[in-house]
């Protein structure tokens, strides 16, 4: 479990390499390059064979541009999500954003690089012009001056200086422009796959103005649903229909949500697909099944973009014990705000309240005025006047504007004040 940490006053990432001098990367600069993340030694080879990657590719012919767009980037959601009310538009993308930084000495530690544009500024909306959009970019040049054609020749949409979504990086030199591994993978912007990237350009292109809401937290619905894409193991799902696009699928319980998660029946081995990795385990509720789930892997740090999923160390292969694995299985963080079904799922100081035999609880502890944060976590709160105790309690802050998505999918945002204060925040309460 992670050690509390207070995230420090000034966080410091890597600067970008660039192809002229210029400022530093937090001085939103116009056409510098960050890093460029995880990438294969194949694809990091400049060997001067690049294929298909110094050609533009295409925007597609059939697509207008819509005339009030909208852009949602959920780090740990892995998506990017396009809308426009006033035409009823509404799609969702996969995407790859920023590594985590797992070095504790950082003042990063524990969050996503993409998180640095709302860490540098206090806030979270920022926006796409026509004067921030690259339509064919080519060339990554390295601080040595090494140039690689990694972005493939298709769009580049900068929202916060050097930070932007653009192509999928992976195997950039294949004819479609590469191959998105959906993960945390870059060095702080979006990757997508080529084909969505067009598409996202097409949508928008022209349009003066195209607003970017920037958040940590997977986003929800107005129903408080989690925006996904087409499910897959691991995905939150109700029923086993929403499951019905993977060979064998079903809706597996998860005991701290109400609801459940993608996986499927399986005797060994299971399908994976983009950048999930499963792995045959004996299903908790019924050991004579085996079923699949996500494996631990770079691209899914810590099991986060899962809901209420952690960590189970070496787990036995279902019909082959001696072959074991980390994989996410369901429980609780253990932190402010995550879902428990006892006090042993929480730590940190903290408890779990509220749980009963039928609902979970919330993982908590009492304090009279202020409350420990936790890096790659939304703020907390000390508040008074909630069900989970008599007195002043940590919960964690929330955003009603984003559909309370820093919130558990059972809980909802509510004001509360802090214990003798008139001060006020949105804080994640029970249903």
């Amino acid at each position: 479990m992670r050690a509390v940490q207070l995230l420090a006053a000034t966080l410091l990432f890597t600067s970008c390499a660039t192809e002229e001098e210029g400022p530093p990367v937090d001085q939103e600069t116009p056409g510098a390059d960050l890093g460029l993340g995880d990438i294969s030694a194949a694809d990091s080879k400049a060997d001067g064979e690049w294929g298909s990657a110094l050609e533009c590719k295409p925007l597609p012919t059939n697509i207008a541009p819509l005339p009030n767009p909208k852009i949602t980037l959920s780090i740990d959601g892995l998506t990017l999500r396009l809308t426009d009310a006033t035409v009823g538009f509404d799609k969702t993308y996969p995407v790859g954003p920023g590594t985590i930084e797992t070095d504790p000495t950082q003042p990063s530690f524990m969050e996503s690089l993409s998180y640095y544009p709302i860490y540098r500024t206090g806030r979270k909306d920022f926006e796409i012009t026509p004067a921030t959009i690259q339509p064919c970019k080519t060339w990554w040049t390295s601080e040595t001056g090494e140039r690689i054609p990694v972005f493939a020749g298709l769009p580049f949409l900068s929202f916060y200086g050097n930070y932007g979504i653009h192509g999928p990086i992976d195997n950039y030199r294949a004819p479609n422009g590469g191959t998105l591994r959906r993960g945390y993978v870059s060095h702080g912007c979006f990757r997508m796959e080529a084909a969505d990237i067009l598409e996202v350009y097409a949508r928008i292109k022209g349009v003066a103005k195209v607003p970017v809401r920037l958040q940590r937290e997977p986003e929800k619905t107005t129903q408080g649903t989690r925006v996904d894409v087409k499910k897959f193991v691991g995905s939150t799902c109700t029923q086993n229909s929403d499951c019905s696009g993977i060979a064998g699928g079903f809706c597996a319980s998860n005991p701290y949500t109400g609801a459940g998660f993608c996986s499927a029946r399986c005797t060994q081995f299971c399908s994976d697909r983009g950048g999930t990795t499963t792995f045959c385990v004996a299903d908790p509720a019924d050991a004579t099944k085996g079923m699949c789930v996500p494996k631990v892997q770079a691209t899914n740090f810590e099991c986060r973009p899962y809901d209420h999923m952690k960590v189970a160390a070496a787990t036995p292969r279902f019909n082959q014990p001696a072959v074991v694995s980390d994989v996410c299985l369901p429980g609780s963080g253990g932190w402010v705000g995550d879902l428990c079904r006892a006090d042993s799922d929480c730590g940190n100081g903290t408890t779990c309240a509220g749980a009963t035999a039928a609902k979970a609880g919330v993982c908590t502890m009492a304090c009279t005025s202020v409350c420990a944060d936790m890096p790659g976590y939304a703020d907390t709160f000390c508040a008074a006047g909630s069900s989970l105790a008599a007195g002043g309690t940590c919960l964690r802050q929330c955003t009603p504007s984003s559909n309370a998505a820093e919130c558990p999918s059972n809980m909802r945002c509510g004001s509360l004040a802090r214990p003798g204060s008139t001060v006020r925040k949105n804080v994640c309460l029970p249903r």
